[in-house]
C-alpha cells in the first residue's frame, strides 16, 4: 500500500485494535518511546496501517500527546500540516518504509536506512523506519539492522511488522517492544460495513465478514474484487466440469478446454476492472498491475473453495465452511467424486504453489493456467 493511500484516514479509522492504539498513545504520552517496536499477528489485519498512522500522529505538527487528566483523546494526525503532507506524499525526512524486494529484504535496503538517517531533517524530533514483512530479511540484513537497534541514531523509532515473528533473529526481537494484533471479530467488521455499505444485503456482508478472517483490508478486497461473481463462475463452470472430469464423464477431451474457459473469464474480469478504475488499455504498467491482481485473486478464490471441499470431506460439518451459502455444491464436490481427502489436499498444495509462482514471477497467464489444470487433471 502506498503512503498516499492513508490520506483519507485518521487514527479513529483503524478497526478493531483499540487496545493497541491506547498502548501506543500511552507510551508516547508518557515519553516512553522505545527505539524498536515489533508489531506481529495474522497477515492483513492492519498492523502496517497502524504503524504508519501512529508515526504520522507522532510527527504531526498540530497534534500533541494528550496526557492531561481532563483530556483522554487518542493521538491523531491532521493530514494538512507540512509534516503530514510530506509524509503522505512520500517525501518526509522523518519517515521511511522498507519492504521486500522480490521475496526478501536484502542488506542494500538496510544500507539505505543509514543513508536516510545521515540526512538532516527540516523537522526535528522523532524519525520512523517501518520495516514491513520484517521476517523476510536475509541474514546479512538482519545483522545490519541489529547493529542499528543496538546503537540507535537520535530519536529514531524502528517499527518491524511481521506475521512470522519466530523467523526473526532472537537478538532482533529482544531489542524490540512487542505488540500483538488479533484478527478483528466478525461481528465488529459486520457492524462497520453495514454502515459503510447500506445497499449490500446483510447476508452478503456476513459472508464477507467470515471470508475476510478478521481483516478489514480483506473485507474491502472481497467487495472491490467482485468476490461473489467470480466465485459463482468458478463453481458453476470450472469446478462443476472439473469434478465431472474426475468422475470420468468425459466432458473434456483435454485440459485445454477447461483452461480456455478459465482464461477467457479472467480476461473479461480484468477488462471490467480496468473500466471500473478508468484505466486505458494502453497504459502498460497500470494494465499489467490489474492483470496480475485478477490472476492472483482468482487463484485465491480457488483456494477458498478447495479448502471448504476438503473440510467437508473430512468433517461432514457444514458449519465449518467459509462459503456456507453454497454448502450444497461444496457437499456434492466433496462426496460425489472419486477423490480422496488426500487427493484434495494435493489440489490445495498445487494451487498454493501456482499462487506463489504468480505472485513472485511474471508468468504468462495462459501458459500458467494450462500447466495448472493439466497438473490438476493428472492427479
Amino acid at each position: 500500500m502506498a503512503d498516499s493511500d492513508y490520506k483519507n484516514y485518521d487514527i479513529s479509522s483503524i478497526v478493531g485494535h483499540k487496545k493497541q492504539l491506547e498502548f501506543l498513545n500511552a507510551i508516547f504520552a508518557g515519553n516512553r518511546m522505545p527505539s524498536g517496536l515489533l508489531f506481529f499477528g495474522q497477515k492483513n489485519i492492519g498492523k502496517k496501517f497502524t504503524a504508519v498512522v501512529f508515526a504520522a500522529s507522532v510527527l504531526c505538527s498540530d497534534y500533541k500527546a494528550f496526557s492531561g487528566k481532563n483530556d483522554d483523546r487518542l493521538l491523531n494526525f491532521c493530514g494538512k500540516c507540512p509534516s503530514c503532507v510530506s509524509l503522505l506524499n512520500g517525501a518526509s525526512q522523518n519517515f521511511m518504509t522498507v519492504e521486500p524486494s522480490g521475496s526478501a529484504i536484502k542488506i542494500e535496503s538496510i544500507h539505505k536506512i543509514n543513508s536516510f538517517l545521515s540526512l538532516t531533517s527540516a523537522y526535528p524530533g522523532y524519525r520512523f523506519i517501518i520495516i514491513d514483512e520484517a521476517s523476510s530479511m536475509n541474514a546479512s540484513a538482519a545483522n545490519a539492522l541489529l547493529k542499528m537497534l543496538e546503537e540507535p541514531v537520535g530519536k529514531t523509532i524502528f517499527i518491524l511488522v511481521t506475521s512470522n515473528p519466530g523467523i526473526l533473529l532472537p537478538t532482533v526481537v529482544s531489542r524490540c517492544l512487542l505488540l500483538g494484533f488479533s484478527p478483528v471479530p466478525d461481528e465488529f467488521l459486520l457492524n462497520v460495513f453495514k454502515t459503510e455499505f447500506p445497499d449490500i444485503k446483510t447476508e452478503t456482508l456476513e459472508l464477507y465478514a467470515k471470508l475476510s478472517r478478521g481483516s478489514y483490508s480483506g473485507f474491502m478486497g472481497l467487495i472491490e474484487g467482485g468476490y461473489l461473481e467470480k466465485r459463482n463462475f468458478l463453481i458453476r463452470t470450472i469446478f462443476k466440469e472439473l469434478f465431472m472430469e474426475y468422475q470420468n464423464k468425459n466432458i473434456y477431451k483435454n485440459f485445454y478446454e477447461i483452461s480456455a474457459k478459465f482464461n477467457l473469464f479472467e480476461k473479461e474480469a480484468a477488462t471490467a476492472r480496468r473500466k471500473e478504475k478508468n484505466l486505458n488499455s494502453n497504459e502498460n504498467s497500470a494494465s499489467k498491475a490489474e492483470e496480475n491482481y485478477d490472476k492472483g485473486y482468482v487463484f485465491e478464490l480457488i483456494l477458498f473453495i478447495l479448502r471448504d471441499i476438503y473440510i467437508y470431506k473430512v468433517s461432514k460439518n457444514e458449519k465449518l465452511l467459509y462459503n456456507e451459502d453454497i454448502a450444497d455444491e461444496i457437499k456434492e464436490f466433496a462426496l460425489d467424486s472419486a477423490l480422496s481427502s488426500k487427493d484434495i489436499g494435493h489440489m490445495i498444495e498445487l494451487t498454493v504453489e501456482y499462487l506463489e509462482k504468480i505472485n513472485s514471477y511474471n508468468l504468462n497467464k495462459s501458459i500458467a493456467a494450462d500447466s495448472y489444470f493439466s497438473n490438476l487433471l493428472s492427479l
